[in-house]
């Protein structure tokens, strides 16, 4: 029940964390590479550099992730936004992804992991399995790995994105995407903000 002034979220209450950022996680080989949308990962440590993605406990690339014992998370740009909500809606168990997306790959990786050739991603975390937790939740699993490269476009980023030179895809809900449309830099409480 929500207090005065609110209105209860209901079933979408996660959807309050939105819009976030949408990647590609992949697994397997170059010859057969299991890829699935995702937007619940994010970094977990930095010394040592850890990440953890939450991903449906059924989901074909959470299988092959078990059994290869790495993945990459793959950052594409708000353009590849179809490409990004097929590869979430749609399994691999089922039909050939790659084939159905024009989905290219390359395992010149330090992981020998497969990361994304086509589209081409602004930029790309390549990670070991260094734990599943499997009681976190009744419908995800939770992959912690470890990171072991990560790189990305050339000019894109520094300390954080350009955002006048990429547009990173963020979910707002089922097909929608959203960007940013500007740089706000926050000050301190009794000075006010800007646009940077």
């Amino acid at each position: 029940m929500a207090p005065r002034g609110y209105v209860d979220a209901g079933a979408y209450w996660y959807r309050l964390f939105n819009p976030r950022p949408v990647y590609i996680v992949a697994s397997g080989g170059c010859g057969g590479a299991a890829f699935m949308a995702a937007s619940w990962v994010t970094p977990v440590g930095e010394e040592p550099p850890r990440i953890l993605a939450a991903l449906g406990r059924e989901s074909h690339t959470l299988s092959v992730i078990r059994g290869r014992g790495c993945f990459t998370v793959n950052v594409l740009g708000v353009e590849h936004r179809d490409f990004i909500y097929t590869a979430g809606v749609v399994s691999g168990a089922e039909v050939d992804k790659a084939s159905l997306l024009g989905a290219r790959f390359s395992c010149d990786t330090v992981t020998g992991c497969p990361r994304l050739v086509e589209p081409r991603p602004l930029a790309v975390v390549e990670a070991r399995v260094v734990r599943l937790v499997e009681d976190a939740a009744e419908d995800t699993v939770l992959v912690v790995g470890e990171v072991e490269a990560a790189y990305h476009e050339p000019g894109v980023f520094r300390r954080g994105w350009d955002l006048r030179r990429v547009r990173p895809a963020m979910h707002l809900y089922g097909r929608l995407f959203t960007t940013s449309d500007g740089v706000y830099a926050a000050r301190r409480r009794g000075a006010g903000g800007g646009q940077v």
